[in-house]
C-alpha cells in the first residue's frame, strides 16, 4: 500500500482535478476532493490520499464526477478573469495614452529602437571582445534592449487579436461543460 500512487487514481477519474494537484491550483484541488470523500473543504493532502487509498465507493465515484465539472468550470472562470483583467490594463494604458497625449512612449520607443539597431552594427560591423565576460555583458544588454523594445510595440500595437482569441476558447470551454453538465 506502500507504493500507492493516489494522484494517479484520482487522475484516472477526475483528471482535471488530478492535473491541478501539481500546480499552483493545488490548494483548490484538494478541498474538492475533501469535499467529496471526507466531507470537509479544509482537507489536507494526506487526509484524501487516505481516503483515497482506503478506495472510492460509487457515490463519491459519481460526486467526484460532478465536483470536477464543478472544478472546471471554476479554473476556466478563474482564467478568463485573469484574462480581462490583463485586457483592461492594456485598455487603461492605452487610453491614458490617448488621453495625456504624453510623448514619453513614443520617447521610450524610438530610444530603445536606436539602441537596438547600434547594438546590432555594433555586434554585425564592430569587433566582438575576447574576454567571455564582457561578450557575456555585451548580449545580455543587447536582450535587455530587445525584451523592452518587445514591451514597447507591444504598447502600441498590443494584442486585442490574441485576448480575443482566448476569451473565445474560454467561452466555449466554459458553455460545452454547461451542456455537460
Amino acid at each position: 500500500m506502500a507504493d500507492f500512487d493516489w494522484k494517479n487514481a484520482v487522475a484516472t477519474v477526475a483528471p482535471a482535478i488530478a492535473t491541478a494537484l501539481g500546480s499552483p491550483a493545488a490548494g483548490l484541488a484538494v478541498a474538492a476532493l475533501g469535499r467529496v470523500l471526507l466531507g470537509k473543504s479544509d482537507a489536507t493532502e494526506e487526509e484524501v490520499a487516505s481516503a483515497v487509498a482506503n478506495g472510492i465507493t460509487g457515490d463519491q465515484l459519481l460526486a467526484l464526477k460532478k465536483e470536477e465539472n464543478a472544478f472546471k468550470l471554476e479554473m476556466a472562470r478563474i482564467a478568463q478573469s485573469e484574462d480581462a483583467a490583463v485586457l483592461a490594463d492594456v485598455q487603461d494604458a492605452r487610453k491614458r495614452q490617448v488621453e495625456t497625449k504624453d510623448y514619453m512612449p513614443q520617447t521610450i520607443f524610438f530610444l530603445l529602437m536606436g539602441v537596438y539597431v547600434f547594438e546590432i552594427c555594433l555586434f554585425w560591423f564592430g569587433k566582438v571582445p575576447e574576454d567571455e565576460f564582457v561578450r557575456a555583458l555585451m548580449t545580455r544588454a543587447f536582450s535587455t534592449v530587445e525584451v523592452g523594445l518587445t514591451g514597447a510595440i507591444a504598447f502600441f500595437i498590443g494584442s486585442s487579436r490574441g485576448s480575443k482569441r482566448a476569451g473565445d476558447t474560454n467561452r466555449q470551454v466554459a458553455e460545452q461543460l454547461v451542456q455537460k453538465l
